[in-house]
């Protein structure tokens, strides 16, 4: 399967987040204790941009409406009332690439 580069993965700190314009709009790519996971940087209630999101390591919060997500699944807490849209990722030595959905 093909894969487009997005980052390096000391680009993503500890714990952090951010997120990178592609070609179908943003990604978001999140760090939890090492672990790596891509979604949709935009938030499934009103197609906010999650770039200036709350992240504790471990959950995402909407700046917007405060909907919340578990950052390793993707799914909704507390208020939220939907996922959050995965990207599919891969780790390639040191660098984060997306997987291409063809």
């Amino acid at each position: 399967m093909a894969s487009t580069f997005i980052c390096k993965k000391s680009d993503i700190p500890q714990d952090g987040f951010k997120v990178f314009d592609v070609a179908d709009g943003k990604l978001l790519i999140a760090n939890s204790d090492d672990g790596y996971y891509g979604y949709n940087g935009y938030c499934p209630h009103q197609e906010v941009c999650l770039a200036e999101a709350l992240y504790d390591g471990k959950v995402l919060t909407c700046h917007e409406h405060l909907w919340q997500w578990d950052i390793i699944s993707g799914e909704p807490q507390g208020l939220a009332e939907g996922p959050l849209v995965i990207k599919l990722i891969e780790q390639i030595n040191d660098e984060i690439h997306l997987l291409d959905a063809t």
